[in-house]
């Protein structure tokens, strides 16, 4: 699955809303999009995570320099991991962290102010019955 670029500068929004983490209540991540001009506007990446399993948060000492957004982790063989799941890194400003699961891009979301305000509009269309106005990535 492909995710859009994080913008990776420090002052890059993002927010993370944690629920139960299955397909009635997922967890939501949005983040900053990186822009290739500031004259552009704000865009957020709005991700569904579908995990059944803790987040394990990471320090930033254990990233790489270069390592942020929304990366597939490869698992060493025989290293423990939940049957069939996937492990994903998310390292964005303020926020690294491994989840066991699946992620889906629920939408890109032009000219909101923060990434809460990006989350409220997507979860308030959801909650009107405009969910379905939603473009989903599978």
């Amino acid at each position: 699955m492909h995710f859009p670029k994080a913008d990776d500068q420090q002052q890059a929004d993002n927010c993370l809303l944690m629920a139960r983490g299955d397909d009635i209540s997922p967890h939501w991540l949005v983040y900053e999009v990186a822009r290739d001009f500031l004259s552009v506007p704000r865009t957020f990446a709005v991700v569904a995570i579908y995990s059944d399993y803790e987040f394990e948060w990471l320090e930033a000492e254990d990233m790489a320099e270069n390592e942020h957004g929304i990366t597939s982790v490869n698992i060493e063989a025989g290293a423990e991991q939940p049957s069939g799941l996937d492990c994903w890194r998310i390292t964005l400003p303020r926020m690294k962290l491994d989840v066991w699961g699946s992620l889906q891009l629920k939408t890109t979301l032009y000219g909101a102010a923060s990434a809460t305000e990006a989350l409220i509009r997507v979860l308030s269309a959801d909650a009107l019955g405009a969910g379905s106005a939603l473009s989903e990535e599978k």
